[in-house]
């Protein structure tokens, strides 16, 4: 009880910390517009009381344009005036913002999924040595045979034994060996 009560704080607690992780970058995330947002206020600010940009603001009006001030302001100061080089530069901008956002993002996903990886293959380790301390209290050990991992008792007298329908062999010093179907014997060792 008291060993599947640690793993589940640890699974807890590693969710928390992910979640944690979540919560900075999106803190990060809006106090970043929020700052982005101030400038824009300003910068809009500064344009809509330009005599220039109200000028062409009402050239705008007049051909029939039917932003509002505030976002021709914008869109005025975004693009250096609507000039054609200008509306380039802001389109490339915008594209690059867009991608690197995007590559943020996804670096983001990223390191979550191999965090949430990590967590898993630390609980998996965890998970196999609490077993295998327990099968030491025991006299067992586990070890690597060409079938994959088999528990054996370590504590035995040299001879042969059988374990789940395959022979091993315990050599007077201890060691295990796997029968195969044909006689032969492989060393095998402790361990995965």
């Amino acid at each position: 009880m008291k060993k599947l009560l640690i793993v589940l704080l640890l699974v807890l607690s590693s969710q928390a910390w992910g979640q944690d992780m979540t919560q900075m970058y999106n803190q990060q995330v809006q106090q970043q517009n929020a700052y982005f947002q101030q400038r824009v206020q300003q910068m809009n600010q500064a344009n809509m009381a330009n005599p220039q940009v109200q000028a062409a603001y009402q050239q705008y009006r007049a051909q029939g344009g039917a932003a509002s001030f505030e976002q021709f302001a914008y869109m005025y100061a975004a693009t250096g005036g609507f000039s054609q080089q200008g509306m380039q530069n802001y389109n490339q901008t915008s594209q690059n913002i867009n991608a690197q956002q995007q590559k943020a993002w996804n670096g983001y996903q990223q390191a979550q999924q191999q965090r949430q990886q990590a967590v898993g293959q630390w609980q998996n380790g965890y998970h196999r040595n609490q077993n295998e301390a327990g099968y030491n209290l025991t006299g067992q050990a586990t070890y690597s045979t060409p079938n994959g991992p088999q528990v054996l008792n370590y504590n035995n007298q040299p001879g042969s034994y059988q374990v789940n329908g395959q022979n091993y062999y315990m050599d007077p010093n201890g060691n295990y060996y796997y029968i195969h179907p044909n006689g032969s014997a492989q060393p095998i060792q402790r361990g995965w």
